[in-house]
């Protein structure tokens, strides 16, 4: 046999044996982590995958579970990586820091209005009154649609929903969810960055808008964006008239030569 071909062989061979007892290994270590599991000496706990910085919002690709002995558990050490998800770091937690309880706050509690935008999402601040602001009544995690009033000819507005069901995220200086400021003269909503281009051309043109308040699990959506003119009132209210339609004047063409000559013909 060609020497080549018999170390290809045995090169196969041993790779094969290698595999196999690798394979066994594994198998062996895990079934004594699964004896050790099931008698309590082994746990499985939240450690940074990252360095978490200090009011850090916490995501899902910062932590991984680990397993640890039973005697390096700390009371309040987290062991389940959705519970720390959406939450922020009270403190710095450093790459392979055990994530506990006492390291994290609630997204209830806020200190930054920077920590309420939602991902892909911008702020921004409207100028309210009493009335559009539903006499200062709405706060931080309310829904509300946002109607515009467009002056499209002399005596002839027009009305139509521009945003439905966006999200408050402070009122006035008010981040709180649990607080109503009643003064508040400023409402800030989360928008998607081509909304907000659109919606500053609306102000900025002299247009008005208003906030209306949505119930809290209202997610039904108008469909079309239907505007609302004189005319359409007036039909709402079964007091529409068409205008009356003029008559269109008959005309003669005579041509003079090479002159075209347009002449009134009466009835």
């Amino acid at each position: 046999m060609d020497k080549r071909m018999l170390n290809l062989i045995i090169g196969v061979g041993l790779a094969v044996i290698a595999i196999m007892l690798i394979h066994t290994r594994m198998q062996q270590d895990q079934k004594l982590i699964q004896q050790l599991a099931s008698k309590g000496e082994i746990l499985e706990v939240v450690v940074a995958r990252v360095d978490i910085p200090k009011e850090g919002t916490v995501t899902r690709d910062m932590v991984v579970l680990k397993r640890i002995r039973s005697n390096a558990y700390q009371p309040g050490d987290l062991t389940s990586p959705e519970s720390t998800i959406g939450k922020f770091a009270k403190l710095d937690i450093l790459k392979g820091q055990h994530v506990n309880s006492t390291m994290l706050r609630s997204s209830a509690g806020t200190k930054f209005l920077s920590q309420r935008i939602p991902k892909g999402m911008r702020a921004m601040t409207l100028s309210v009154d009493k009335i559009s602001a539903i006499e200062g009544l709405i706060k931080p995690s309310d829904y509300v649609d946002i109607i515009g009033t467009f002056n499209i000819s002399a005596g002839q507005n027009l009305v139509v929903t521009l945003f439905q069901g966006i999200r408050v995220l402070a009122t006035g200086k008010n981040i709180s969810p649990h607080r109503v400021d009643k003064t508040a003269d400023t409402v800030t909503v989360a928008l998607k960055p081509d909304d907000i281009k659109l919606l500053t051309f609306v102000l900025e043109s002299g247009n008005k808008i208003r906030l209306t308040l949505r119930a809290p699990l209202d997610s039904s959506q108008e469909i079309g964006y239907a505007a609302v003119t004189l005319d359409v009132l007036m039909k709402r209210l079964g007091m529409y008239a068409p205008p009356p339609q003029t008559e269109k004047e008959s005309t003669l063409e005579i041509y003079k030569g090479s002159q075209k000559e347009k002449i009134s013909v009466s009835r």
